[in-house]
């Protein structure tokens, strides 16, 4: 949780590939839910562990574990392994690179982490992360007016999937910030974004252009090629993902496991070890 705090982003390794998600769940419900794990009925972590590290379950009363979206409560990158009715209506089904972004930013309040673990890599398709807040920061000192638009104009977002039936969709401005000029949250991704919500603006093109040429910078990008069981662990708001494209055939197949934590659950966690 303190790394989290300090870096927004932390890698497990030796992680289970091969228990169909429990692994990742149970990481899920050790970041999320109330500090204390001892009461089975109701945390995930502490139900496995009454169970001889044997075997899990859904809790009826549960209070932790992976957030429940679209995709599931832990999903996975291949198609094949989705159960039936789960949304694959994502770019991260594809095999195409994937601009620096965060996740979910079409939900009023993105997940606060994402986690997913490298089941299965391909030969390339190296996985990108970027500090989102040191970002904007960049961005501030060095175009203060772009900083200014990206931080008060909003920029609209949607998921559709027609064969489940959902379509989401939520607005905010790239930069967030509080009262005190404070960054408090990242949300961009290009992919979902629908056209904007005001009329055409150069100025918002250009403070757009400088922002994308921020993330392109080598200086502020971690290029990471997972191995099976390697896995990352997010803060969704402030970091950005991507990845470079790769080759995919019947032979091998890029799978990646994953699931989210809301905002909310990781910033009690922070309040709860003093960090906030």
């Amino acid at each position: 949780i303190v790394s989290l705090y300090k870096y927004g982003i932390l890698l497990v390794t030796n992680t289970p590939i091969t228990d169909k998600g429990v692994g990742i769940a149970l990481l899920a419900s050790a970041l999320s839910g109330g500090q204390k794990k001892d009461a089975a009925k109701t945390s995930l972590l502490a139900n496995y562990r009454e169970n001889n590290f044997t075997k899990t379950k859904v809790l009826e009363d549960g209070t932790d574990g992976p957030l429940r979206t679209l995709y599931g409560g832990v999903w996975f990158t291949s198609s094949q392994v989705q159960e039936d009715g789960l949304s694959v209506a994502d770019s991260a089904y594809g095999f195409d690179a994937l601009p620096l972004h965060t996740d979910m930013t079409y939900m009023t309040s993105p997940p606060g982490l994402q986690i997913f673990t490298m089941i299965q890599p391909a030969a390339d398709g190296q996985s990108i992360y970027a500090d989102g807040m040191m970002a904007a920061e960049i961005l501030r000192k060095e175009d203060p007016d772009a900083f200014t638009i990206l931080s008060t104009i909003p920029r609209k977002y949607h998921s559709i999937d027609a064969d489940t039936g959902w379509y989401l969709e939520a607005t905010g401005p790239i930069i967030q910030v509080n009262n005190e000029d404070v960054i408090t949250q990242i949300r961009h991704n290009d992919l979902d974004r629908l056209p904007d919500l005001v009329p055409e603006n150069k100025k918002l093109d250009d403070a757009h252009r400088k922002w994308d040429s921020i993330l392109n910078r080598d200086s502020i990008r971690l290029i990471m090629h997972l191995q099976p069981g390697d896995t990352m662990v997010v803060a969704n708001q402030r970091c950005l993902h991507g990845r470079y494209s790769f080759k995919q055939d019947a032979k091998s197949s890029r799978t990646v496991s994953g699931c989210y934590v809301s905002q909310d659950e990781l910033n009690s966690r922070f309040r709860m070890e003093g960090l906030e």
